[in-house]
């Protein structure tokens, strides 16, 4: 008798069924994987020149201004700059005869992806989007006053908000991050 090496056709449709219904299983996983770690990317890129800013301002003793490039739509989403701002406008000059001296800058994220702005209102435009650091170190916002400030950074897929984290910075300038599990703003850094 001839023995026959190889698959059936039958065992083959099981196994391409198997990987059928473990393929459905993994690709939503995976999706959530990539959103979740674009998240702590942008956050993380963001605490780091937030970090940066505040040494700078206490490295230089003068204030030093965390800016949105853009002052459009886009907000902090289409790039910051970090620059030293001794007359406390928040916007960067790089005009001849400029006071503000460029110490790092962010490009932009993809469009329609990222959106980083205040908690409860993450799309702010307009050039006072900009957290500014005093020689101390401590954060002042737009007016200029010492106080806690709270900023979110949103990923979205398709339009909806999929994965959000608040930014908590307290007076003194620390940054503390707080995932938004509910995808809700309100809360996070209370």
């Amino acid at each position: 008798m001839k023995r026959y090496y190889g698959f059936t056709l039958i065992e083959l449709m099981v196994t391409l069924t198997v990987l059928a219904v473990l393929a459905t299983i993994a690709i939503p996983s995976l999706q959530d994987f990539l959103v979740r770690s674009q998240r702590q990317q942008v956050t993380s890129e963001l605490v780091s020149a937030m970090s940066l800013a505040r040494a700078e301002a206490v490295k230089r003793a003068t204030p030093v201004t965390l800016a949105a490039k853009d002052t459009g739509n886009q907000a902090m989403q289409g790039g910051w700059r970090i620059f030293v701002d001794p007359l406390r406008t928040g916007v960067f000059d790089a005009g001849a005869g400029s006071v503000t001296t460029l110490i790092a800058d962010q490009d932009a994220f993809p469009a329609g992806e990222v959106k980083i702005g205040r908690v409860n209102s993450p799309q702010l435009a307009g050039s006072a989007e900009y957290l500014q650091f005093d020689s101390l170190g401590r954060v002042s916002t737009i007016t200029g006053a010492n106080g806690s400030y709270a900023m979110t950074v949103t990923i979205q897929r398709g339009g909806a908000d999929k994965a959000k984290s608040a930014l908590c910075i307290g007076w003194a300038g620390r940054v503390r991050t707080v995932a938004d599990l509910a995808n809700n703003d309100t809360g996070a850094c209370g």
